[in-house]
């Protein structure tokens, strides 16, 4: 047994496969939940967490940065978005084809991991992590500065300095006495949470596509290596609510962004033909679930539908001089900034929702069961490798547990 409670399994059994496809289970991240609004919600029902240790320490994902993404990352974020959108519409209920939906699930976990641009299991989010992913983005900003006053001003900030001081440091934990490590981590904390409180009044100040996305990127990096600092110091509960916190923030203005700045007022020009072949109608009502914090689904388009105000039947009238809104105002960015800046932005925004959500899940595992961040990656790293399932350890509550019956602490965002 992994964890008290928990034990690994080599499947995920028909009853979740089928809980998922209905809606009754939501995948977020690295965790599968009861979804909002059923009897558990927000019980957990599995942890999907990665096996191999090189995935354990690198952020995965396109670095996305609006306006700067290039042709191949595009291709290689549009194929990971058709696998993670799909995938679950078509997942197989027969018991016979349990290691087939099982291999589906944990793709959609993987695609997931990709598009947000950060890990699905905590230990992932480590120091030298963030500051790799730090620099790769700097050096995005810089082709852009010129032409965004904001940014300009941000990288040559006294903040963006201290941050790249304080991870410094603590990427040389491993080499320093464990005896020493403690004044190191309470420096950088103190450092960090001054660092993030300015990037999150930043962040909800931001109004324009370049702006929110860099910012988001750095609200949530500095945050998420505060909160590891916090839990490496043992200060776990602590650590716990901070990532509530964080995440409350970041539902918060993730929503915003996406519901003003990326969707704006013509969210029903995602149904015109320009779009086919970018946004399914899976992603679209994704989109507009998380804009908007409610679950309506398919609805949305009955209600994009009305907003249209276009008949098929002319009823009198030449359609051609109709005034309604139409899908033919050419209002906006154009077709390719949609498909370079606002498409890439609202995908991994809808995912990064999902991975912070499994964060907070698996910080509530590490208070459980008293580990730190490195105590709990350690642990997975000495199960034995024949044990994982595409690349992953899937955990279910062991029979009998009190995990397997009593219902954990919840976010209130979850959707």
């Amino acid at each position: 047994m992994v964890f008290p409670g928990w034990e690994i399994a080599r499947v995920i059994p028909s009853d979740v496969i089928t809980g998922l496809v209905t809606g009754q289970y939501k995948l977020y991240g690295g965790v599968i939940r009861w979804a909002a609004g059923t009897e558990h919600a927000g019980q957990i029902v599995r942890h999907l967490l990665p096996a191999s240790s090189q995935f354990l320490n690198v952020l995965p994902g396109l670095n996305i940065i609006p306006g700067i993404v290039n042709s191949m990352q595009m291709a290689d974020l549009k194929n990971s978005v058709q696998h993670n959108t799909l995938m679950l519409t078509q997942l197989s209920t027969q018991v016979g084809a349990l290691s087939q939906t099982t291999h589906q699930v944990l793709q959609v976990a993987a695609g997931t991991a990709v598009l947000s641009g950060l890990g699905l299991a905590v230990s992932s989010v480590g120091f030298i992590a963030i500051n790799n992913k730090l620099n790769k983005l700097d050096d995005k900003l810089k082709s852009i500065q010129k032409d965004i006053q904001d940014i300009q001003h941000f990288l040559a900030s006294n903040e963006r300095a201290e941050l790249l001081a304080a991870l410094n440091s603590l990427m040389k934990l491993d080499k320093i006495p464990a005896e020493h490590r403690h004044p190191i981590l309470l420096n950088a904390r103190q450092t960090l949470t001054k660092i993030n409180l300015r990037y999150r009044d930043l962040l909800s100040h931001a109004t324009t596509i370049e702006t929110s996305m860099a910012y988001e990127e750095y609200f949530a990096l500095t945050a998420l290596a505060q909160i590891r600092c916090t839990a490496e110091l043992g200060m776990l509960e602590i650590a716990q609510q901070e990532v509530h916190e964080a995440n409350q923030f970041w539902q918060t203005e993730g929503q915003r962004i996406a519901r003003e700045v990326l969707i704006g007022e013509y969210p029903e020009r995602f149904l015109a033909s320009d779009f086919v072949d970018f946004v399914s109608v899976a992603e679209l009502v994704e989109w507009l679930d998380f804009a908007h914090g409610e679950t309506k689904r398919y609805e949305w388009i009955d209600s994009l539908r009305r907003k249209i105000d276009e008949s098929w039947y002319s009823k009198g009238w030449i359609p051609a001089m109709h005034n309604g809104s139409g899908l033919n105002k050419n209002v906006g960015l154009g077709l390719v900034k949609e498909q370079a800046m606002v498409i890439p932005s609202l995908k991994k925004l809808v995912a990064r929702s999902n991975v912070f959500e499994g964060y907070i899940a698996q910080y509530d595992l590490l208070v459980d069961h008293n580990l730190t961040p490195t105590e709990f990656e350690h642990t997975l790293s000495a199960l034995p490798q024949d044990s994982a399932v595409d690349g992953y350890f899937i955990l279910e509550p062991a029979r009998g547990s009190e995990v397997e019956s009593v219902p954990v602490q919840v976010s209130t965002q979850i959707r």
